[in-house]
């Protein structure tokens, strides 16, 4: 069966949105409330809409052999979901799914377990769920097919903009609180150098000294508050300027969201959203 462009794109909306509904019931049972599942904000998930792509793709010659599919659809969609995944934490620095609690995983992007659930969608999606939606797409008026894509394009570019563009508002706070934090603890460091070299040489140290002792400490202390008032002053100009919502609500479609390169401040930053979260519900009150 030979698709024109816009039917692809069809497909390609069409299987986003039905991953949405999939992941994000699966996710909001889980967690035991509603969850709007997704890297961005529409009912769409750009990753199942690849899967099914690729999976198509690769087993349009043989898609009524079940064996094949599964094999085919299993390892061309574990590279589609390695290589994503890869790409992702390189520009944002967050994994927006995770498997390093898996077994047999691969650097936390794939994992065994998910390679055969791509395996078993494949065989269901070529066997069953594709052939109403081909027949459906097939007898559409081409015109209005290419509206419908058409709009369609337009609004997921949209969404996906502004998605990318908190993306990066996260990565670039999560910096900035690291940044932070190291310097905090350089000065840690300097602080017990000297405090080490003071205690040493108590006796032989005059008054003079052990106030310039007291004084790095008083100067550590303060630099330590300065660091935190600065992060919560991060925190609050994003709030303010909407990135802080916009941020929590990332975040909140992807609760298994983890940093491997900004661990310590991603998990500074989650303790702020529930600190704000909590001030939230408490000012409602």
């Amino acid at each position: 069966m030979i698709y024109t462009f816009s039917t692809w794109l069809f497909f390609f909306y069409t299987y986003c949105f039905l991953g949405w509904v999939w992941e994000t019931c699966y996710v909001s049972v889980r967690k035991a409330r509603w969850v709007n599942r997704g890297f961005i904000h529409g009912p769409f998930l750009p990753i199942y809409g690849s899967g099914a792509i690729t999976v198509l793709i690769f087993t349009l010659h043989f898609r009524t052999n079940a064996g094949l599919v599964f094999l085919t659809g299993m390892a061309s969609a574990t590279l589609l979901e390695y290589f994503t995944g890869a790409v992702m934490e390189k520009l944002f620095h967050v994994r927006y799914w995770d498997y390093s609690n898996q077994p047999l995983n691969l650097n936390g992007h794939i994992c065994v377990l998910s390679s055969l659930a791509w395996g078993l969608f494949s065989v269901l999606l070529t066997l069953y769920m594709h052939n109403p939606i081909e027949r459906f797409a097939l007898s559409m008026n081409q015109n209005l097919l290419e509206v419908i894509v058409f709009l369609l394009t337009v609004y997921l570019s949209i969404d996906m903009a502004q998605s990318v563009r908190e993306a990066f508002n996260l990565k670039e706070l999560l910096v900035g609180l690291e940044s932070s934090s190291e310097e905090f603890r350089h000065l840690q460091k300097g602080i017990e150098v000297v405090s080490a070299f003071y205690g040493s040489e108590l006796k032989e140290r005059s008054e003079a000294g052990l106030k310039k002792l007291h004084s790095a400490f008083d100067a550590g202390k303060e630099k330590g508050e300065n660091v935190k008032a600065g992060i919560m002053e991060r925190a609050e100009r994003a709030r303010t300027k909407r990135m802080y919502r916009n941020i929590s609500s990332l975040l909140g479609r992807n609760p298994h969201a983890v940093s491997k390169m900004h661990e310590k401040a991603f998990s500074e930053f989650l303790e702020i959203m529930k600190e704000r979260s909590a001030e939230k519900g408490r000012d409602s009150h």
